[in-house]
């Protein structure tokens, strides 16, 4: 322990994390520095350059002793300690100046108040520890029992004080009583932790005979009863019986792992070192593999230290805190005396590098087993949400549901400062390996569980949309026609009014249905008396940003796409008789009508415009309404393709299913050859022969009815050969309610030109027809027939057809290859053509999303570009400058992670600095390690 004098500690020590500190703090207050008074910013810019100027004379203080080679004086370490615990305490009387309640928690990267406590902590401890050291000489005889009967009466005394003489004390309530209890109690925590430091510096050190021979009888409790005990009263087992909620006072330590290396971990502490040189070898090799475990323990437990006494007072067992302290100056101590044995048998180098190996050891573990966790979490994510309909799938069940069972328990919803469901460090680890530090929502998570596992974990509710009584007032409009690319940009402005008497906040929510070839490329909101123009930004971020504004009653408008060409849009707040202006831009290549509400606003006119032509870009081709007048009217064959359900516990209904198909059959007209899939988390696809039978009765039946995938499967293989049939989609199952359809079905309108409507056939024989546009799941008719005989048309020409399209009057986008890659150069800023391309380009990736995730940014990047709004994107309005910029982070933050993952959703936990201070801190701890072995 006597290394910690040398210098370069300090750099890992305090250097480190101070620099860390800043930089974190420095990130969350350029977001928030425009919401602060100039009162607020003196004090934050006070205390930051205070910081700042402690840390580069404790960073010249470290660099002088380094190159004079000289130990940490003593006098160092009181200074530390007084002026760093003197800063927390004044840092903590301002904390409600420096961070007043009017700023919004969830613009924060987590408790920004609690992050100069935990981030100083390390220079707190090390200072201690030098003082202890300097105090301890080799050269005297020191009791250990004394030190430890010292740090046992302080507590004893803090309670005999609580309990006669404050009561007694009359100027407890004034100012000036506060502070000096205060002082009292760092004092009392000072010396408690002193003492017992060097208390148990002085066993550690000891090498007289007797404290050999009776070192158990303070090693057992120390190293094994005393953390299997503290594991045991974290998760709950011997107080208030938390066992069992995936809680504990400090994190969930509840997994059988933290019991086992525990116990291996107080049993290698505990063996005899002994003078053989091969098993001195194994158990340094063993010892070193464990440290990581108390290293973990003792970072963990770190910023509690100054509670210790306290809880100690509060609880009997608080003196379970200290143990990771106590085992961590033992364990150190049993590594040195090892290693300074072994050293004369082997080589430095050898010894250090199997010290390092076996540091990693447990941290290999942890990353080998997050790595995989990451890989199948990804293959269910892709198969979700980014599939390749032409390959099978295999997801390793088992590793996924141990990945969502951690999932759901870092989401961490009920934390607060002493209960927690999370693993210190560890959650933080798995989010950045698994997440990217990202999460997956309740709906993802729900969704994962139907469709592989056919159960839920969460209810979700309806968001609450107040808009009762809020609606257009007026509507105007204005259009502008471009003669160079014959385009169109309009305005449609709006005045909308909140009738709600009642005093709650309204909001206006509706949709837009855009006709094809028309998009959103401009916004505006007025906030107050200020028109604010709409910011096109990635979509996750902006409808997270939104939520966040909403829960606060302030102003947001938000505008994104739905599916297909729907698009949401909502204005917030409304109060009581409250009149809001707002106003979209589209462009469009010809005429058209925009509904909103029960608003119908006509946006160019025809005498301008006289005739609209095609336009074929790359490989997307826009076919105008005048184009369609002029193209062949075909029918095409149809065929039926059937949709088995063989999700978990149908295997019942087999016989149903078979008579009920065959009755079907047997009464139809219509005798092409038919295909049939069976349907659960996967879908298999044969024809529709005398051999379905037995292969339906083969099938294994688990997991969800993922009716969604079959029916996208079957729109994906109709469109890789366009041909003069058609499927006619027929579900079979005892009730649609157990179907998995996360969304409609808009996104693949093209691909069933004929008519939106599939069916549902029971078991009792009755058909039902639904919408694929529209809720699919809800029946439209409830005992039916199958409707044929729809015309649509043929694309260029009935002879080599490229396209069916709907036969109506209204234009179409074609894609002449399912395959569509665009060019960065045919995106140019507000022309119609960039909006053609990118709707190309989102088409592509309905049929191929196994593309989308490789497109996914490229799609963001041309929207900002173009200014287009796609479906990628969200045009939004906020109010100020922090909001722009909490929405700036939160886009960084989604584009670097993983598309199918989402923002998280509690805004007011711990954050992330947790696990990059464990991590930097590890990686030096083994630079330095790697340097000079004796440092420890």
């Amino acid at each position: 322990m006597r290394n910690l004098l040398n210098p370069k500690w300090l750099l890992a020590i305090n250097t480190l994390p101070v620099v860390l500190l800043i930089l974190i703090v420095y990130s969350d207050f350029s977001i928030i520095k425009t919401l602060l008074s100039e009162e607020n910013l003196s004090l934050w810019k006070g205390f930051g350059l205070t910081l700042i100027i402690l840390t580069l004379l404790h960073l010249g203080y470290t660099i002088t002793c380094i190159v004079r080679k000289q130990n940490i004086s003593m006098y160092y370490a009181y200074i530390s300690l007084v002026v760093y615990i003197a800063y927390i305490y004044i840092y903590s009387l301002y904390t409600q100046d420096i961070l007043p309640w009017s700023i919004p928690r969830w613009m924060l990267s987590g408790d920004i108040l609690l992050y100069v406590g935990t981030f100083l902590m390390p220079t707190f401890a090390h200072s201690l520890f030098i003082i202890v050291i300097k105090l301890t000489s080799k050269d005297k005889d020191y009791k250990a029992w004394q030190n430890i009967l010292a740090a046992v009466a302080i507590p004893i005394i803090c309670y005999l004080f609580f309990q006669i003489i404050l009561p007694l004390w009359n100027f407890t309530t004034s100012g000036f009583g506060s502070h000096v209890m205060v002082v009292l109690s760092i004092v009392a925590v000072i010396l408690f932790l002193f003492f017992l430091i060097r208390g148990i510096y002085i066993l550690a050190t000891k090498k007289g005979k007797a404290w050999k021979k009776y070192q158990f009888l303070w090693k057992i409790p120390i190293a094994i009863l005393f953390p299997l005990l503290g594991l045991a009263v974290n998760s709950g087992f011997l107080i208030d019986h938390f066992s069992g909620t995936h809680t504990g006072i400090f994190g969930d330590f509840s997994h059988y792992w933290f019991y086992v290396l525990a116990l291996v971990n107080g049993i290698l502490i505990c063996l005899p070192s002994g003078s053989n040189t091969t098993q001195r070898l194994f158990l340094f090799i063993a010892r070193s593999i464990t440290f990581a475990y108390t290293l973990y323990f003792f970072i963990v437990f770190l910023p509690y230290l100054p509670l210790s006494v306290f809880a100690i007072i509060a609880i009997g067992v608080g003196f379970l805190m200290l143990t990771p302290l106590v085992l961590f100056v033992i364990h150190i101590q049993e590594l040195t005396s090892d290693y300074n044995f072994l050293k004369a048998h082997f080589s430095k180098a050898l010894l250090i590098t199997f010290a390092l190996l076996g540091f990693l050891v447990i941290p290999a573990c942890i990353t080998a087993s997050y790595t995989k966790d990451r890989v199948v979490l990804h293959e269910a994510l892709d198969y979700l949400y980014s599939p390749n309909y032409s390959e099978r799938y295999a997801i390793d069940k088992q590793s996924l549901q141990n990945t969502l069972n951690v999932v759901r328990h870092n989401k961490d919803r009920n934390d607060d400062f002493f209960s927690s469901s999370q693993k210190p460090y560890l959650s933080k680890f798995f989010n950045w390996i698994v997440l990217d530090n990202l999460t997956l929502s309740d709906g993802k998570i729900n969704t994962i569980e139907r469709v592989f596992f056919n159960k839920e974990s969460f209810g979700i509710m309806p968001e609450n949309i107040r808009n009762t009584d809020v609606s257009i007032t007026n509507v105007s409009s204005s259009s502008t026609y471009n003669t160079v690319d014959n385009t169109w940009t309009s305005w449609i402005d709006l005045e909308i009014t909140n009738a709600n008497t009642e005093r709650l906040f309204s909001e206006y929510a509706t949709t837009i249905d855009l006709p094809n070839g028309a998009w959103i490329n401009n916004y505006y909101l007025y906030v107050g008396d200020r028109k604010e123009m709409g910011i096109l930004a990635e979509k996750k971020s902006a409808m997270w940003v939104f939520s966040q504004i909403r829960g606060e009653n302030r102003d947001p408008g938000l505008l994104h796409y739905l599916t297909g060409n729907k698009v949401s849009f909502r204005v917030f707040p409304f109060s009581e008789s409250e009149v809001r202006k707002t106003g979209i831009e589209f462009i469009h290549k010809e005429p058209m009508v925009i509904a909103i509400d029960s608003h119908k606003v006509q946006l160019g006119d025809s005498l301008t415009q006289k005739s609209v032509t095609s336009v074929e870009q790359n490989d997307v081709a826009y076919i105008s309404s005048k184009t369609k007048e002029g193209l062949t009217t075909v029918k095409r064959q149809p065929y039926y393709h059937f949709i088995v359900d063989i999700s978990a516990e149908k295997q019942n209904l087999i016989d149903n299913y078979i008579s009920t198909l065959d009755l079907f059959l047997k009464n139809d007209a219509l005798k092409t050859p038919h295909k049939i899939s069976f349907a659960n988390t996967y879908t298999n696809t044969i024809d529709l022969d005398d051999d379905w039978k037995t292969a339906l009765k083969n099938q294994q039946f688990e997991g969800g009815f993922y009716l969604e995938r079959a029916i996208k499967t079957v729109f994906y293989n109709t469109q890789q050969q366009i041909s003069n049939t058609y499927p006619i989609i027929i579900a079979i199952t005892d009730t649609m309610n157990s179907s998995i359809i996360s969304k409609d079905f808009k996104d693949f309108k093209f691909a069933f030109p004929e008519n939106n409507l599939f069916y549902h056939l029971n078991t009792m024989s009755y058909l039902a027809s639904h919408d694929l546009t529209k809720n699919p799941k809800q029946w439209i008719d409830d005992d039916t027939t199958v409707r044929l005989n729809d015309s649509v048309l043929a694309w260029p020409n009935a002879n080599k057809t490229l396209a069916y399209l709907p036969n109506n009057t209204k234009p179409d986008v074609v894609l002449k290859t399912s395959n569509f890659q665009l060019d960065e150069a045919e995106i140019e800023p507000n022309k119609w053509t960039s909006g053609l391309v990118m709707e190309g380009q989102f088409r592509s990736n309905v049929l191929h999303p196994e593309h989308a995730e490789r497109d996914w940014h490229s799609l963001v990047k041309y929207s900002f570009m173009s200014q287009i709004m796609t479906p990628h994107t969200s045009y939004i309005v906020v109010e100020n400058e922090a909001q722009k910029a909490i929405l700036k982070k939160k886009q960084e933050a989604v584009l670097s992670g993983k598309k199918s993952l989402d923002l998280n959703e509690d805004t007011q936990r711990m954050s992330e600095p947790e696990f990059y201070v464990l991590l930097i801190l590890v990686g030096l701890f083994l630079v330095l390690k790697q340097k000079k072995f004796r440092w420890f």
